[in-house]
């Protein structure tokens, strides 16, 4: 595992990198880091489909210091800006969906694409969807995921009119049940989005 810091505001931030071209930032959910999409297997699946991979420790996860930022939008702000990801896909589970998904809609100009896996806290952002409906979603839910439930991905295909929903699995971190199918769904979208 190849990982990096860089200083924020005065904070060491980790994460790891893989491959090259254009960028996509990957957020973890609130129970792992940014090592989850290593054990995944995402990372190097996106290497290999010609991406730059990002995955980060969130401030106050995994060996990020938790700093003095507003809030992640404006840390995701300050660490796109430092790793010249300024136009990216963003990718993130649960509480990283959650975060992805305000990020986008605060920034949707720096946003190529969105990724989204059971993402939490969806209507805090109903009201803003506007801003990202013509950007493209991918989002994938597990069958029997409980603590995001189907309203959560409705009220985004309902806003959202380029998303494409993938249900696979059954529990919440259905990345982890279905590593090999997930993977799949993530280099196919990122597949239509190439030049």
């Amino acid at each position: 595992m190849s990982e990096r810091y860089v200083e924020l505001e005065g904070s060491r931030i980790r994460y790891i990198e893989r491959g090259s071209g254009r960028p996509v930032v990957l957020l973890h959910g609130a129970s792992f880091n940014a090592e989850v999409w290593e054990k995944t297997g995402t990372l190097d699946a996106i290497a290999r489909a010609g991406w730059r991979a990002i995955s980060v420790d969130m401030p106050g996860y995994g060996k990020s210091e938790k700093g003095s930022f507003e809030s992640v939008t404006s840390f995701l702000y300050r660490f796109t800006e430092a790793m010249n990801a300024k136009e990216a896909v963003v990718l993130g589970a649960s509480l990283g969906g959650k975060e992805a998904l305000a990020y986008a809609v605060t920034y949707p100009e720096r946003v190529i694409g969105l990724v989204l896996i059971g993402a939490v806290g969806v209507w805090l952002y109903e009201d803003k969807l506007g801003a990202i409906s013509n950007k493209p979603a991918l989002l994938i839910w597990g069958s029997e995921d409980t603590i995001s439930p189907p309203e959560n991905y409705r009220t985004l295909q309902k806003h959202i009119r380029a998303s494409e929903l993938h249900i696979i699995g059954r529990i919440h971190p259905c990345y982890l049940e279905e590593p090999e199918q997930f993977n799949a769904l993530v280099t196919g979208f990122l597949r239509k989005l190439s030049p």
